[in-house]
């Protein structure tokens, strides 16, 4: 290696605030990848129909949306590390309660609030460190690092969650994820902390999202928010009823995962070398036949292709799109347009996901349908493909 290329690592890796987050991300992903694919399936396997654990993330959107405003000035109010270390006793309380819905089922409703309010504070945290500490030049980079320090982290994380819960139980896993989560925020507090003001209203900000010229932010937004839960509830059940057994649920989700690292960096290289727009153009044609595949998937070899394939184009798409929705952020008003990013996710799922229980409901080919929704909300990523300046 020259010594140019050796003084623009140690240039792009000296940033002490994007390092930490990087370990922290990192460590957290590797909690949540531990705990959170299997959640859709323990409430399956607890008797909960589809539809039903379709409504339970819908209660969540719905909390999410009303409790943004808030959530917002209260990340403000105590600072961006502090409103992370708050989200970890959420994340607990969350994962522990999931174990007591058979004996007190009042909490299948209560607990989706309370997750509503932890993504709430952990979302708009984790964007707003972000933005303030990425450099506009190397943020394709920078979102990669990000990213892959969540991928390496979570390699084995699936499989070991499958693990658990086969030689152990529930429970076990719930609590194994909750301790990493506790030792996740470490990192974070090596340095000061930082805050952010809410110079916007509760009334602007809810009317500015839909202005004429913010309808490609809210299709794009939109496409992302409903493909993204569909992938998040509805596959991991569909990987179960084909196997019916967690630990290879687990494994086919971290051997996709690895394959996937290995020319992971490469893609965030290039989109600070190239025009993300065009990216985001070849990137959301990709992904769309990455969902369309999952349509065709019977087993294990199968999915192994098919969603190595999906999850290398989903990166292709990701980094390009983050790193675009991070310079149209950083041109105005960031913080608001965070929050307004959050707020489309949500009302997005709030409109579909009634859509889907009802195709759970009927029944007829449901899978299929749900997957090709998601092919066609994918489309919607190249509608931020739009000139600012």
């Amino acid at each position: 290696m020259s010594l140019h290329i050796r003084h623009h690592s140690y240039q792009f890796l000296k940033d002490k605030e994007m390092n930490e987050l990087y370990v922290f991300y990192g460590i957290f992903n590797f909690a949540l990848e531990l705990i959170s694919i299997f959640v859709p399936i323990y409430l399956y396997k607890i008797g909960y129909s589809i539809p039903w654990i379709i409504f339970h993330y819908f209660i969540t959107s719905l909390v999410f949306v009303a409790f943004s405003y808030t959530g917002a000035r209260i990340v403000s109010r105590i600072g961006i590390k502090h409103s992370f270390l708050v989200t970890v006793p959420l994340f607990i309380t969350y994962f522990l309660g999931l174990h007591f819905i058979p004996d007190f089922p009042a909490l299948f409703f209560i607990l989706p609030a309370i997750r509503a309010v932890k993504m709430v504070l952990f979302n708009f945290s984790f964007h707003l460190n972000f933005i303030k500490h990425s450099d506009r030049k190397n943020r394709g980079k920078e979102v990669t690092v990000a990213q892959a320090s969540a991928l390496a982290a979570s390699f084995l994380a699936p499989f070991f969650g499958g693990a658990i819960v086969k030689f152990a139980n529930f429970p076990t896993l719930f609590i194994t994820g909750s301790l990493i989560l506790l030792a996740s925020v470490i990192p974070l507090f090596m340095s000061r902390e930082c805050y952010e003001k809410t110079d916007f209203n509760r009334r602007n900000l809810f009317r500015d999202i839909f202005r004429r010229e913010n309808i490609p932010y809210v299709m794009s937004f939109s496409g992302y928010a409903i493909e993204s839960w569909i992938g998040f509830i509805i596959w991991p059940i569909f990987l179960y009823l084909i196997f019916f057994n967690t630990e290879s649920v687990g494994a086919a989700t971290s051997l996709t995962t690895i394959l996937t690292f290995l020319i992971f960096y490469y893609i965030g290289k290039e989109s600070d070398k190239k025009d993300k727009r065009q990216l985001l153009k070849v990137g959301t044609v990709l992904y769309f036949f990455g969902w369309l595949g999952r349509i065709f998937v019977d087993s294990f070899t199968s999915i192994l292709f098919i969603d190595t394939y999906k999850n290398l184009s989903q990166h292709f798409l990701y980094i390009p799109w983050s790193a675009y929705f991070y310079d149209l952020a950083a041109k105005g008003n960031y913080f608001k347009f965070i929050v307004q990013r959050e707020i489309i996710f949500n009302v997005a799922r709030i409109a579909v996901l009634p859509l889907l229980m009802l195709i759970f409901s009927a029944n007829f080919h449901p899978f299929g349908i749900s997957f090709s929704l998601a092919a066609f909300s994918s489309l919607f990523y190249i509608a931020l493909n739009k000139k600012t300046v």
